[in-house]
């Protein structure tokens, strides 16, 4: 009787089994000399120490460096904070200034208009005092006329009388005119002075807020 013949014999028949192939070094290949070359051997990985891979900090310094960059940046905040105050009391004072010249205007234009009413109140009372003349002319001639010329020249005074009466009325209007607008005028004349103080004093702060950061930025 045959052997028990093994799986692998069955297989692969009476050839041998394939030897499995195990890694080798890499062949030698020949150099332009004829003569082969074998690579060196690799050398082991060693991991670098600490040491090598970051250097020692000086925390102390760091910390000082730090602190001096933390106060820098706390003066340059209020040198900022001082000149933003500034520039605002700056614009407040420009704005206010503005204001001043408004009712500064204003306040001429009611002078001017107070003078020209308070001209023509002189005029009508010119006017007015011109005719109450020419009725006490009349009224001295009269004893003189005839009863006719007497009736026409009463007649003349009473007109007279009255055209000065009007203009008379008229003097008054105007010179009430005149007041209302003096008042006027007074009142912008107060308003626009207030305005012209804040002005100023918003003024005065900003040039003492800009003093400030001036010392603190050369410090």
């Amino acid at each position: 009787m045959n052997k028990e013949l093994d799986d692998d014999d069955v297989f692969y028949g009476s050839k041998k089994k394939p030897v499995k192939e195990t890694s080798a070094a890499p062949e030698s290949k020949p150099n332009s000399y004829g003569t082969a070359y074998k690579a060196p051997p690799a050398e082991p990985y060693h991991e670098p120490s600490p040491q090598a891979q970051e250097p020692e900090r000086d925390i102390d310094n760091e910390i000082t460096e730090t602190r001096r960059e933390k106060h820098q940046a706390a003066e340059l905040l209020d040198i900022t904070k001082l000149r933003q105050q500034a520039a605002r009391h700056s614009s407040d004072a420009a704005k206010l200034y503005k204001k001043y010249r408004s009712e500064e205007a204003a306040m001429v234009k009611y002078n001017e208009n107070a003078s020209k009413a308070r001209r023509t109140a002189e005029a009508y009372e010119q006017k007015s005092k011109n005719a109450t003349a020419k009725a006490d002319d009349k009224q001295k001639d009269l004893e003189f006329l005839q009863d006719r010329k007497a009736e026409r020249a009463r007649i003349k005074i009473a007109k007279l009388h009255a055209k000065s009466a009007k203009l008379k009325s008229k003097e008054s209007s105007y010179l009430a005119k005149a007041a209302k607008l003096s008042m006027r005028s007074a009142a912008k004349r107060e308003k626009a002075k207030a305005l012209l103080e804040k002005s100023k004093m918003h003024e005065a702060e900003a040039h003492n807020l800009t003093k400030r950061a001036d010392r603190l930025s050369k410090a």
